[in-house]
C-alpha cells in the first residue's frame, strides 16, 4: 500500500509471453502556498418559543450575511451547509425529571469560499461582531492542484526508475519497458483556527501554512537479461 517500500523481483505471464519484472515504488511531494480558504460559521439560537427561535435566528443570520458581503464576496461563494432544529426537553437538575419546558435550538451555518486568503481574519472578525456564535473551522487549499500533481508525479516516477536501475545493476541485468504502473495521490493543508470564547478579537495571527500534494507510484519494469 501507500507508504510502504515495494521492491523485488516477480514473474509475470500473459498472452503467451514470459517476463520477469522488478517491482518498485516511488514517492514525490510538491509544495506551494494555499490560494483558497473555506470558512464555516453560523448562528445557533435557543428559545422556549419555536417561532421566536426561528425569528431570532433569521435576524441574526441576515446580519452575518451582510457582514460577509461587506468584503465583496459573491453570492456563488456563500453556501448554506446546515439548517436544522432540535427540541430539548428540560429536566429539573435536582429531581432529574422533566419540567415540561421545551427549548428549541435552531442552527444555521454557511460555508464561505475565499479566493483572497488575506481576508480570512477580517471575515471572522466581521461575522463574530455581527452575531455569529458557531465556528466550524477554516481549511486552506489550492484552487487548481493540477500543476502540483504533475510535479509530484514526475518526482515519484524518477525515484521509481532510479530504484529499479539500482536493483538491476546489483543483479547484472538491465531495466526494460514498463509492465504496469499504479498511482495514489493526496493533498493536505493544515487547518488553522483558534477562537477563544467567541468574543471576536484580533484574528490577524491566523496562518495558512503550506499545501502539499503527494503522489505515490508502484511500477513494474521488465528485466532484460
Amino acid at each position: 500500500g501507500v507508504g510502504r517500500e515495494v521492491t523485488g523481483l516477480a514473474y509475470a505471464a500473459g498472452n503467451g509471453d514470459v517476463a520477469y519484472t522488478i517491482n518498485v515504488n516511488g514517492s514525490g511531494v510538491a509544495t506551494t502556498q494555499p490560494d483558497v480558504a473555506d470558512a464555516r460559521f453560523g448562528v445557533e439560537s435557543i428559545n422556549a418559543n419555536a417561532s421566536e427561535a426561528v425569528s431570532e435566528n433569521t435576524t441574526k443570520m441576515k446580519a452575518v450575511m451582510d457582514a460577509i458581503k461587506t468584503l465583496g464576496i459573491e453570492d456563488k461563494n456563500i453556501q448554506t451547509v446546515e439548517y436544522s432544529m432540535w427540541v430539548e426537553q428540560v429536566y429539573d437538575p435536582e429531581r432529574g425529571v422533566p419540567t415540561g419546558e421545551m427549548r428549541y435550538h435552531i442552527t444555521n451555518q454557511v460555508n464561505v469560499k475565499l479566493y483572497d486568503i488575506s481576508l480570512v481574519g477580517q471575515l471572522l472578525e466581521n461575522v463574530l461582531e455581527a452575531g455569529a456564535n458557531t465556528v466550524g473551522g477554516i481549511t486552506f487549499g489550492v484552487d487548481d492542484p493540477t500543476a502540483l500533481q504533475s510535479q509530484a508525479r514526475e518526482q515519484a516516477l524518477k525515484q521509481a526508475r532510479a530504484r529499479a536501475e539500482e536493483l538491476a545493476a546489483g543483479l547484472g541485468v538491465k531495466v526494460g519497458k514498463v509492465r504496469q504502473v499504479s498511482e495514489y495521490s493526496s493533498g493536505a493543508a493544515p487547518v488553522a483556527l483558534r477562537v477563544e470564547g467567541m468574543g471576536g478579537g484580533d484574528m490577524s495571527s491566523i496562518a495558512s501554512g503550506s499545501y502539499n500534494v503527494t503522489v505515490d507510484v508502484q511500477v513494474a519494469f521488465d528485466i532484460i537479461q
